[in-house]
């Protein structure tokens, strides 16, 4: 971060500047000098760097160099990612946070300042209340409030020309933050900055284009406005382009289909990007292409472990909602959940995973409506192309009643279709139908081979119920320190129930 020497302008002493900083020294603005932060780490400083405070009305693009510097030692801070907060770069604003205890420090000036009308100060109040609502203190009435104080001060900051403040006040239109929800206003917000060349807005823009929000959806317009941010040296409009490539490599949209270059370039967003939409997307199919062996070497258990790791509030996408054949009765939205249902749904009539895929976002609820029928019919018509993971889901669809009407048979015909393809996963719902009887006679010792075959191809699952036949003798000789071997080998991989088994056996960790 640069001193307040580096940043302060050689023009300081000219007489238009002298009055300037004059006015700064009004009794409302803090003594900067009376401050060290060494000695008073509870206060919250925003040192004005002569006449750039205002002259940054006149400047748009971000300084990396203006940056916020966060006390290590506090939890509240180091949660809040800090970093996120961008300032303009003729701000010329050295802001430091020093908070060691989790009380609020005191900015009642800055709130004054605000008050006054002061642009700056009214954007710098509204980005540290969003850093506010990190809090896990703040209940739904005051987070209501607090968003809406956010609107108005970015609001009355965009009225001044503020570009960062117009920036995130379409930001509140666009996700109803404050405000309800007006995409016209959001695009129309975008535009004039995007327009302007601001970089945020023209990946933000095309974003918009890219789903269809506000706007038409339009790929083309939307790889327009990323590739006018990524000239301006945006590595995230390159990352937003490299990521719409490998869908389209995927499901060979305008270009020569390549699981090759789907997974690198997927690979290269997932490991590059910090986008809360792309990343995690990007990520996710990752842990497929390992799953499946699709544009790299097959390794399942990278795969599932991925998918595992990769699932967030934001994208609840994981290995229970996948692969496992787990119901959830609520459905969620995102915009990372709609974006990846919308991008399956485009590659859907060209490749057999964006079908599945898009299955079970219908399945669930996930990014578009609950439709428990349609996701039952486009999972049984993959099945019968013979897709095991489909294969899967159909057996579940029959075990639950999910879509279609309950049918224990049915469940365990497409459960042994997809464990005779080698589908770990089906091959320990196979052990389950044999012990508990459905859709087949009940038969202990068949349940243990193939819980054995899902174990020995590394399922945590089937290694856990494995165990539980050996700790039992249910189908085996009881054996104590065989089923421990196995409920090791699942614990290791983050089975939870194999993980108690453990605990109840004195054996872990």
């Amino acid at each position: 971060m640069a001193s307040m020497n580096e940043s302060a302008p050689a023009t300081a002493s000219s007489p238009t500047h002298q009055s300037q900083a004059e006015a700064r020294t009004d009794s409302s603005m803090p003594d900067i000098t009376q401050h060290s932060l060494e000695h008073n780490p509870d206060i919250f400083t925003i040192i004005c760097c002569n006449d750039s405070f205002q002259l940054a009305l006149n400047h748009n693009h971000q300084d990396p160099a203006a940056s916020v510097q966060a006390s290590p030692s506090s939890p509240e801070l180091q949660a809040a990612s800090l970093s996120q907060l961008v300032l303009t770069p003729s701000d010329k604003i050295a802001i430091s946070l020093h908070c060691d205890e989790q009380a609020t420090a005191d900015r009642s000036w800055l709130v004054e300042q605000a008050e006054q009308g002061n642009a700056f100060a009214s954007y710098f109040l509204a980005r540290t209340l969003q850093i506010d609502l990190n809090s896990d203190r703040i209940d739904k009435s005051e987070r209501q409030a607090i968003h809406q104080q956010i609107f108005r001060l970015f609001e009355s900051a965009a009225n001044t020309n503020h570009t960062m403040a117009q920036f995130h006040l379409a930001q509140c239109y666009r996700n109803g933050i404050g405000v309800d929800r007006d995409r016209t206003k959001t695009i129309e917000l975008y535009r004039s900055l995007a327009d302007g060349g601001i970089p945020e807005a023209q990946i933000a823009l095309g974003d918009c284009y890219e789903s269809g929000e506000g706007a038409e959806q339009d790929y083309d317009s939307a790889i327009r406005w990323y590739s006018n941010a990524a000239d301006q040296g945006s590595e995230d409009g390159r990352l937003h382009i490299v990521f719409l490539q490998a869908w389209f490599s995927f499901i060979g949209r305008g270009v020569e289909q390549s699981d090759i270059d789907a997974f690198n370039q997927w690979q290269e967003v997932s490991t590059q990007s910090t986008d809360p939409i792309i990343k995690p997307i990007a990520t996710h199919m990752v842990g497929w292409m390992h799953y499946l062996g699709r544009g790299t070497v097959r390794d399942q258990q990278k795969g599932v472990k991925i998918i595992c790791e990769n699932k967030s509030d934001e994208f609840r996408l994981g290995e229970g909602e996948c692969l496992v054949a787990w119901w959830t009765n609520l459905s969620y939205d995102s915009r990372a959940v709609y974006r990846f249902f919308k991008l399956c749904q485009l590659g859907s009539d060209r490749d057999w995973l964006c079908k599945h895929l898009m299955a079970l976002c219908m399945l669930h609820g996930f990014g578009t409506a609950m439709n428990r029928k349609k996701a039952a019919g486009i999972f049984e018509q993959l099945a019968i192309d013979g897709h095991s993971d489909s294969q899967l889901w159909i057996g579940e669809c029959y075990s639950c009643g999910g879509g279609v009407i309950w049918n224990p048979e049915k469940t365990f015909e497409w459960f042994r279709k997809s464990a005779d393809q080698g589908n770990s996963y089906g091959q320990w719902r196979v052990g389950y139908c044999f012990y508990y009887g459905t859709g087949v006679a009940e038969d202990k010792p068949q349940a243990v081979e193939w819980y054995r075959k899902s174990a020995e191809r590394g399922n945590r699952y089937g290694q856990c119920w494995l165990g539980d036949c050996y700790k039992n003798g249910e189908g085996v000789p009881q054996d104590i320190d065989t089923a421990i071997f196995w409920y090791r080998k699942s614990a290791d991989q983050g089975n939870k129930d194999a993980i108690n088994s453990l605990n109840g056996l004195g054996r872990w960790p």
